[in-house]
């Protein structure tokens, strides 16, 4: 007689330390806000970090995502760092040059745009959640200027125009949301920005509009909850 018992976790933990061992793989962590208060927290974590992960850059996840091969000897941690916060440059930016790691920076640039008395009106209304009121300029979010300094070493992306949910936007807002979105970077940072994610993180494939669109923008990669897609090749192939 044959049954049909459920695995236990000792059995699925132990396949999964096989498959670690012998396919490696990139995994992600995000941050947001990241107060100075908290800075000794972020060293702590991205040191333990280090003692098991490698660094990943664009083109070392292209490579994985192409071939399936990944050549460090540590499986890869993409650190995504999301919306755009000041405190990423500040505070949490030297932390991930201490470790080795590459920051990934998801950029919502109408909140880099937004003058400094409305950045806290913006993040309010644009689920951008200001954890902490640090700085008594009152501005909150990336300059242009932090971002090509970011991008000497770090990779920038894209985190839409307004971070708002794409499904529920006119296809002309939705189109400044995405390709307006990618303008603003290649106008700024002198270059399009090959990675994309959106409020929510659908993956490529759910939303025939936004994929359209994503291609029509150049970007190379789609960043969502539970995966990371290679869409096109650098360069557009």
């Amino acid at each position: 007689m044959t049954t049909n018992a459920p695995v236990t976790f000792g059995a699925r933990a132990a396949e999964l330390e096989k498959l670690f061992a012998t396919h490696p793989v990139i995994r992600a962590v995000n941050f947001h806000s990241t107060s100075r208060s908290q800075a000794e927290h972020y060293d702590r974590q991205l040191a333990q970090y280090s003692q098991s992960f490698s660094s990943v850059n664009e083109d070392e996840l292209d490579e994985y995502l192409t071939t399936g091969r990944w050549l460090k000897p540590k499986p890869g941690l993409i650190v995504s760092v999301f919306e755009g916060y000041r405190n990423s440059f500040d505070v949490l930016a030297p932390l991930i040059e201490k470790y080795g790691f590459i920051g990934w920076f998801w950029v919502i640039t109408g909140f880099i745009n937004a003058p400094i008395p409305e950045q806290l009106t913006f993040a309010e209304h644009h689920d951008i959640d200001m954890l902490t009121h640090e700085y008594p300029d009152g501005r909150y979010a990336l300059t242009w200027d932090e971002l090509r300094q970011l991008g000497k070493k770090h990779v920038i992306a894209c985190h839409t125009r307004s971070h708002t949910l794409l499904s529920q936007l006119d296809p002309a807002v939705q189109r400044e949301e995405v390709v307006g979105s990618q303008q603003e970077f290649k106008k700024n940072l002198g270059h399009p920005v090959r990675g994309f994610v959106s409020l929510t993180g659908p993956a490529y494939g759910e939303n025939p509009a936004t994929d359209r669109l994503i291609d029509a923008a150049g970007y190379e990669f789609v960043f969502s909850n539970f995966r990371i897609q290679r869409v096109r090749a650098p360069g557009g192939g």
